[in-house]
């Protein structure tokens, strides 16, 4: 018991820690966000964002090794066997070259091919966004084998390091943001190649970080074949999931594109912006539960990943719901602020985007305890099917001519609430979740927050508008919130564990 309540003190922690970081890095990330606009303007914002997706297309890649890496890399150290995490970076980094070289040959090929002659770019700009699509290949390649590092650093819960390189990262691209400002170069090439040498420094920090912190962090060209295959079995259904997700989400985008314009894209682009501010928020929270999930399962504590499963669900939709449901009803105003030229459909789409980050957020602890048993084949198959149903559904939709941002609830449906109920029915399936248990004590307490917040949130919003309906709703929504998650939301020993919390934190203040 002793030792979860250190393990709890250092998830505390650690939340503290990437709660700074958090709120640091959002703020700089949307200011930086506003001056992009500003400085390249709509359309080559527009024209960055969807060559862009080209290469993000191969974030699957880099999803797919950061969940082997950090799920092998923790479950070594929740073991205590030093030679194995040795052996296991080792291996990681070396699928990480092999697959760097793979992925640069396929978008020089077939990248160049699409942008070239798919993408709905002006022909005056084609020039500059090929310049742009290179330089963002060499970006994946510096972020990807930045992974096994990240990976290390969060297998030992050294959050703090995490977010101080998080806040560098942050800074150096609101520098990047200001310099292309000031430069005489075309202003699209020149933000690119900057993004490209900020993930080289980036990856450099990581590097000395990890070779000087931690033996096993040192490179010497080792692939063990038992582990190797191991990886390549649980990466190869990771990849399925993320190439799934990455090819729906670019999907819409290419559509967008080709259905709407560039307009539409760089709508999309600032949408995407305040969705990865909220989800960067949450995920936060998430990721100091993560190892802890990893390092129980591994240890044998079945119980203890159902309470974390449990508590972080509902934890992780009272922080993404607050700012979320101020954000849903203020966009137009927060938009108008934020940016001196607000693309047309850029609110609407924030405003369904969030309400799909609210679901993300709750089903998040799903994902992490289902990587945690390794047995992730029929759960990456449901939700693959999930993801290519939300792209089907999305063509039909905007061959028909709906509206955009309408088509976009189709998220909510498929990747939300679909995969949703594919989480629950794998968790029982593989540790025996009692569902009955999660629905009356998560799902329940959750929907009754949604009931009692919906009605007070639509009054507000037809009763005001402008800065009065911001003044007014900060208050009322933050104090309604607050009070009914305390006594709605929470059970007694979480109310007691938040307590202790504030009062520590008073102290130490």
């Amino acid at each position: 018991m002793s030792n979860h309540v250190a393990e709890n003190k250092r998830i505390a922690k650690n939340t503290l820690a990437l709660y700074v970081r958090t709120i640091i890095v959002m703020l700089v990330s949307l200011y930086v966000s506003r001056v992009l606009l500003d400085k390249l303007g709509v359309d080559d914002y527009g024209v960055y964002n969807v060559v862009g997706s080209i290469v993000v297309l191969f974030s699957f890649l880099n999803n797919a090794l950061t969940s082997a890496s950090q799920r092998f890399l923790t479950v070594a150290l929740g073991e205590g066997d030093d030679t194995k995490m040795h052996r296991v970076f080792n291996t990681s980094v070396s699928i990480q070259i092999l697959l760097i070289v793979v992925s640069i040959v396929l978008l020089e090929i077939i990248g160049t091919w699409f942008l070239n002659n798919r993408l709905n770019i002006p022909e005056e700009r084609l020039e500059a966004a090929n310049y742009a699509f290179q330089f963002s290949i060499l970006t994946f390649c510096f972020n990807f084998i930045r992974v096994p590092y990240s990976a290390t650093v969060v297998a030992h819960e050294r959050l703090d390091f995490f977010a101080y390189a998080s806040i560098i990262d942050a800074i150096l691209k609101l520098c990047i943001a200001y310099m292309i400002g000031i430069t005489g170069f075309d202003r699209l090439i020149t933000y690119s190649f900057l993004l490209a040498l900020e993930s080289f420094i980036i990856l450099f920090v990581y590097k000395i970080f990890c070779t000087n912190k931690y033996e096993s962090c040192k490179y010497k060209g080792i692939l063990d074949k038992t582990i190797f295959r191991e990886m390549f079995m649980f990466s190869g259904w990771t990849l399925l999931g993320g190439f799934s997700n990455v090819a729906t989400q670019n999907g819409f985008l290419f559509m967008l594109n080709m259905f709407c314009g560039v307009i539409a894209n760089a709508a999309m682009g600032i949408a995407n912006q305040v969705l990865t501010a909220l989800v960067t928020f949450v995920g936060s929270f998430q990721t100091s539960f993560q190892p802890q999930i990893v390092k129980s399962y591994a240890q044998g504590e079945i119980s203890r990943v159902h309470n974390l499963i449990n508590s972080t669900s509902k934890f992780s939709f009272a922080l993404m719901f607050l700012p979320a449901c101020l954000l849903i009803i203020n966009i137009d105003l927060i938009l108008s602020i934020w940016l001196n030229d607000v693309p047309e459909n850029a609110g609407r789409f924030c405003q369904i985007l969030i309400i799909c980050s609210i679901i993300d957020a709750i089903t998040g602890p799903f994902y992490c305890a289902i990587l945690a048993t390794g047995k992730i084949a029929k759960y990456q198959i449901l939700i693959s099917i999930s993801f290519l149903l939300d792209l089907i559904v999305s063509f039909i939709l905007f061959k028909i001519g709906v509206e955009p941002f309408l088509i976009l609830t189709s998220r909510i449906i498929t990747r939300g609430i679909l995969n949703a109920l594919i989480g629950i029915y794998t968790l029982k399936e593989l540790i025996n979740h009692n569902t009955m248990e999660y629905v009356q004590k998560t799902v329940m307490p959750i929907i009754l927050l949604l009931v009692i917040m919906s009605p007070i949130a639509y009054f507000l919003h037809a009763k005001f508008d402008g800065f009065l309906l911001l003044v007014v709703s900060v208050p009322v929504i933050c104090i309604v919130f607050l009070i009914a998650c305390y006594y709605k939301l929470f059970t007694t020993s979480e109310r007691e564990y938040i307590k202790s919390f504030i009062k520590k934190f008073k102290r130490r203040g």
